[in-house]
């Protein structure tokens, strides 16, 4: 949700909040559990300007600040106090950058009413009445840090980790058998981890989007992958507890974290404010406890092979269905030709990156699917744009006849044959290439060149009639010149091939057995598409507003 005085989500509110009124909230922020222990949670993840600056000064001396002068004026109003500490230590990197000469520090200086008005905000943040619980901050962090990840298109969804899919009561229990397993015995969590190429890469191979119940995603999340994890407390391997008392433990910090959650998503989303009004997350704590239990399952022990089988492996169709989703939606949106390359990049890395999570799985059935064909596109349904314009492609080939020395500069210069989608157009358009500039002007030389070029790639025979019209028309005609049409042509080639790509896709998740293949498979028809789009992205449309600041979620 967002709080609409300060112009900024509750959860980072809460977060500074609980900092300004209790410093040492500032430990359950920490990842002990490393070597070198650092803040989960980092100014990066504010998405307000203003908070992003509070936060960074809190942990650059602030709170020793806050500290020093409510020392110091033992009788002043604390709140006032704590806002007047923050804001010096908020200005010194402004003052800094400012007497080094940057013109945007100097700006902020002098504006008196921003600085007014966080003063203000402060203030109100560290009243004893802020509405938000010190004790719990870290799950009022947690929301920042996946806001900032995993952010939902939905207003007043901070944060989405995945799309439910269809399931059935057995898919929920083997989901609950997995997360039983952990609960039962944290060690189990050592079952999924890997190490990612990527080192910005969660370390665990099942992911919350792999689940396909939206509920079973955020308790895996806030179990095992998500920042400040259940199985990272103390309590959770606690040799003075019995395996109960420390499943009970891991299941409270669950079931708070699903809370929060709900919690800060109730205003734009019912389903979180139905769960709120009915308590329906200490049900979910009564399944968890349930399946923590040793017999839960057949053996506990076999939880990776559990979530291979039927967590992972059945998650992969769907996540590839997804990616395809995006191309349609946004790749071939009114985009310049560079973002759709983006989106198609960004889908390659996402399948990369599902394919390394795939390989360090304990899969049993690697390697005992038989070869299938490729998956082709099928034909544009009824009413979908076709991406073609036979008519401007014969302007162009006129053009080009009459003036072939334009493929050496401009956009049609980016030409290639597959930009013409009539057999005889794409043909004279490689006897145009294949040919001296003196010879492409006779339309007997280009006529028979065309010809011979189908011959030699065993393509069926040429339409003599097309082929005599085109020579026609470029002997009796002005023409304008090919580089608008051109453009047009290249961007049509990339909207066409971005779609079939999408549609293979997407008729592959459906038919292919064997998740490894698929995701090559959908890899392949992706990277052809990235390359239309890198050869033309420079005869792009012009650059549009933003379509989206959702991220692909899949890998």
């Amino acid at each position: 949700m967002n709080n609409d005085q300060y112009g900024a989500p509750q959860h980072e509110l809460n977060v500074l909040s609980s900092l300004l009124r209790d410093r040492s909230t500032v430990s359950q922020l920490v990842d002990w559990n490393r070597p070198d222990p650092q803040y989960w949670l980092t100014p990066d993840h504010f998405q307000t300007a203003w908070l992003q600056d509070a936060y960074r000064a809190l942990l650059s001396g602030g709170l020793d600040a806050i500290q020093e002068r409510l020392r110091a004026y033992p009788n002043a109003d604390p709140a006032t106090v704590t806002a007047d500490a923050v804001m010096a230590t908020m200005a010194l990197p402004y003052q800094q950058r400012a007497a080094a000469g940057d013109p945007t520090a100097q700006a902020a200086l002098n504006d008196s009413g921003y600085w007014a008005a966080v003063h203000n905000a402060v203030r109100q943040m560290a009243q004893p009445t802020w509405p938000a619980s010190a004790q719990y901050a870290r799950h009022d962090a947690y929301v920042t840090v996946r806001a900032a990840q995993h952010p939902s298109t939905a207003k007043d969804v901070p944060f989405s980790l995945s799309r439910g899919r269809a399931n059935s009561n057995d898919t929920l229990v083997q989901e609950l058998a997995v997360i039983g397993a952990v609960l039962n015995n944290p060690a189990r969590a050592q079952q999924f981890r890997y190490t990612p190429s990527s080192p910005d890469a969660s370390p665990y191979w099942l992911q919350p989007q792999d689940f396909a119940d939206p509920s079973t995603a955020e308790i895996w999340d806030a179990l095992v992958t998500g920042p400040d994890p259940a199985i990272a407390l103390p309590a959770a391997t606690d040799p003075t507890l019995t395996p109960e008392q420390r499943a009970a433990a891991m299941i409270q910090h669950v079931t708070l974290r699903l809370d929060y959650n709900d919690y800060h998503r109730s205003t734009g989303d019912e389903g979180a404010k139905a769960r709120r009004e009915a308590n329906a997350n200490q049900v979910i704590a009564t399944y968890l406890a349930k399946a923590s239990a040793p017999d839960f399952s057949p053996n506990p022990d076999n939880a990776a092979e559990y979530a291979v089988s039927f967590i992972l492996e059945p998650s992969i169709p769907a996540a590839v269905e997804d990616l395809a989703g995006r191309v349609r939606d946004h790749g071939l949106a009114d985009t310049s030709l560079g973002r759709v390359a983006l989106e198609l990049s960004t889908n390659e890395y996402a399948l990369d990156q599902l394919a390394e999570r795939l390989d360090a799985a304990p899969r049993t059935l690697a390697g005992y699917s038989q070869q299938q064909a490729p998956t082709v596109a099928p034909e544009p349904s009824e009413g979908q744009p076709s991406y073609t314009s036979r008519p401007i492609e014969r302007r162009v080939l006129l053009s080009l006849m009459k003036y072939p020395s334009q493929l050496q500069s401009g956009p049609s210069s980016t030409l290639a044959a597959q930009d013409f989608t009539q057999p005889e157009h794409a043909y004279i358009f490689k006897a145009i290439q294949s040919l001296p500039p003196h010879a492409a002007h006779d339309p007997w030389l280009l006529t028979n060149q065309a010809n011979q070029l189908a011959r030699y790639d065993g393509a069926p025979a040429l339409d003599f009639q097309e082929l005599n019209n085109i020579s026609l028309a470029a002997s009796t005609l002005d023409v304008a010149p090919a580089d608008q049409g051109a453009s047009h042509l290249v961007t049509m080639t990339v909207r066409r091939t971005a779609r079939d790509a999408s549609s293979a896709v997407e008729a592959a998740a459906k038919e292919t057995l064997d998740p490894r293949a698929l995701i090559d498979h959908s890899r392949a028809q992706f990277q052809q598409a990235t390359r239309e789009a890198l050869r033309h992205h420079e005869q792009s449309v012009p650059e549009p507003a933003p379509y989206s600041t959702q991220q692909a979620n899949v890998a």
